[in-house]
């Protein structure tokens, strides 16, 4: 593994308005990531984290957003300087995220095929389909091939058949293995999941965690995890952030944070966690 970091966050800080008034949120946040490094960052809801991700790929509405100091480098480009042109580069290709809710991610009226060849074929363009010449045969066969081979590799069943049916037919873990695939359509070099296993029962869950971590060791990727799920922190991350009002309050080897916390609100989460007796 390269020493060079694929992503740098440094010092960011982020305040959003409020009427007439500022109200800080992010504070000098630092969070580093190197290729094919899967890291997660922890904390208690509200503690910042799916702003700070969201900042990544300028999902964040400027105003309300403003960002007050700091950079996002990626690839030693800040992020922050991006125009439209350039995060239609960036994102879905070199950068995807993975949403906490499967069926809000997923349009309930196209079939799970089209929406898998639409993104694999469109990604990026400036204007709706309508504007542009019908793909070539080449084209979409090579986009259904994509689609097939990343439904395979989700470890769902009968990925042809899939590509014909419709969200609302699936179960919640199978939805969120498609979206995870859509994810990774062109093979993006940074994946983000946001909580991917929040709206689904521990099992699934568990289910999912395992098939991103082979993924990422597979794809080559490096991926971003956001969880408010210490146990699944532990399990997931090679290091760890853990977050509190808007601060990285401790970070470091996930081991060392889990067996040697240095922060109270790092222990207190800990010894939060229920125990069987």
């Amino acid at each position: 593994m390269t020493t060079e970091n694929l992503l740098e966050i440094k010092n960011l800080s982020i305040s959003f308005k409020n009427g007439p008034e500022e109200v800080p949120t992010l504070h000098n946040i630092n969070i580093s990531l190197k290729p094919g490094e899967l890291v997660t960052i922890v904390g208690e809801s509200g503690s910042g984290k799916t702003i700070t991700v969201r900042s990544i790929l300028g999902l964040l509405k400027t105003p309300p957003t403003l960002y007050t100091g700091g950079s996002i480098l990626y690839k030693g480009k800040d992020l922050l300087k991006n125009k439209k042109k350039d995060w239609r580069e960036i994102r879905g290709k070199e950068i995807s995220m993975v949403f906490q809710d499967p069926m809000t991610a997923l349009n309930p009226v196209f079939t799970i095929g089209e929406q898998m060849l639409n993104v694999y074929l469109y990604q990026g363009k400036k204007r709706a389909r309508r504007w542009f010449g019908k793909p070539s045969n080449e084209e979409k066969k090579a986009a259904r091939e994509r689609a097939i081979e990343l439904l395979h590799k989700m470890s769902l069943p009968d990925p042809e058949g899939l590509l014909e049916r419709y969200p609302f037919e699936l179960s919640g873990g199978m939805r969120q293995r498609i979206v995870i695939a859509l994810a990774l359509i062109h093979t993006p070099k940074l994946l983000i999941a946001d909580e991917p296993g929040t709206a689904l029962d521990v099992t699934v869950q568990n289910s999912i965690n395992k098939e991103l971590q082979r993924l990422v060791k597979e794809e080559g990727i490096s991926m971003l995890y956001i969880t408010h799920n210490l146990g699944v922190a532990k399990e997931m991350g090679e290091r760890t952030y853990v977050m509190q009002y808007g601060k990285v309050v401790e970070e470091g080897n996930t081991e060392d944070v889990f067996l040697r916390p240095k922060e109270t609100y790092t222990k207190n989460l800990l010894a939060a966690l229920p125990k069987l007796v």
